[in-house]
């Protein structure tokens, strides 16, 4: 069933979240119909629960997101012979933590990006921690709605995911300098190292659900 919201993250148990550069805005529709289509009109893999297409605000490339049941799921697939992306992955993530509000009500308008090469599970944690250490106990811009901080199982990635209402609201953050800290943590811990980020907006979604 096709969807206009944002992922839940909190119910996912494994996540195989992936980047491809497609090259324009054109191949990003193409791509996600193909890819949605093909998973809409057959019966989906035993615990897949949902998968999310974004586009890159540049037009260059997606961002999608596979949300499993569990890893042993993940698993059975992948024996069976299943690599069609945007399922296969690797790696896999699972979440860590999420800044949110309970009752939130505001739609997130867009996703903001982190990506982390890390030099083992104790880098995972130690950056998450930093990272958490340094937001603002009120919540911070009006357009911040929640941060979601993902660690891959094999221990040498971390991903942040942050919602905002607008890519607007996340540029008037930046040039105030809201994230000013956080960077200096990202660009200054040993053993981290910054591999990517973008601005992506939601293109496609499907909630996937066998009886």
């Amino acid at each position: 069933m096709t969807t206009d919201r944002f992922p839940d993250l909190a119910r996912t148990g494994t996540a195989v979240i992936g980047t491809r550069y497609v090259g324009d805005a054109d191949r990003q529709q193409l791509v996600t119909d193909a890819e949605a289509n093909a998973l809409d009109c057959t019966a989906p893999p035993r615990g897949l629960a949902a998968v999310s297409w974004f586009a890159s605000t540049d037009g260059q490339t997606l961002l999608t997101l596979a949300q499993w049941d569990s890893a042993l799921a993940h698993d059975t697939y992948l024996r069976g012979g299943g690599y069609a992306a945007p399922l296969a992955g690797p790696p896999r993530y699972r979440l860590h933590h999420s800044l949110n509000e309970e009752n939130e009500t505001r739609v997130p308008g867009c996703l903001i990006t982190a990506a982390f090469d890390v030099d083992g599970p104790e880098r995972q944690r130690h950056l998450v921690n930093s990272l958490i250490a340094v937001q603002p106990e009120d919540g911070g811009h009006p357009g911040a709605i929640s941060a979601h901080f993902l660690l891959s199982a094999d221990g040498t990635r971390v991903l942040l995911h942050t919602e905002w209402t607008s890519i607007e609201a996340h540029r008037e953050a930046a040039e105030a300098g809201d994230h000013d800290k956080a960077h200096d943590i990202m660009s200054g811990t040993p053993g981290v190292r910054l591999t990517h980020g973008g601005r992506y907006r939601l293109h496609r979604s499907l909630s996937l659900r066998l009886p």
